[in-house]
């Protein structure tokens, strides 16, 4: 008997990668927070962090990703990593409901 767990995100890592760039490179945006641990975010993040100042926030209890690691001074500089904590997540959620959108069930 063997168990197997396969987490597939259905082309999230994409689309924040296109939205990144996007931004960055239309000079919408100053700096950047990206709220992730996918190493498949290195090279967007490393060409946005040669733009703008970048923030990488771990939202989960692993290790950081290596790949989404750097120094804060490589490119413009000002960058920066953190995780998000539960009781940060918790205690940062928006009201209920906010005009008409609700919570779902259990949160």
């Amino acid at each position: 008997m063997v168990s197997y767990l396969h987490n597939e995100e259905k082309g999230s890592d994409v689309n924040v990668a296109t939205h990144l760039l996007v931004d960055v490179l239309q000079q919408d945006i100053d700096a950047a927070i990206v709220v992730s641990n996918d190493s498949d975010l290195k090279l967007p993040v490393r060409e946005a962090r040669s733009r703008v100042p970048v923030g990488v926030i771990n939202p989960g209890p692993s290790q950081f990703a290596g790949d989404l690691k750097g120094k804060p001074t490589d490119g413009v500089g000002g960058h920066w990593w953190g995780r998000l904590t539960e009781s940060q997540f918790r205690n940062h959620q928006l009201p209920d409901p906010v005009n008409a959108i609700t919570k779902p069930n259990g949160w």
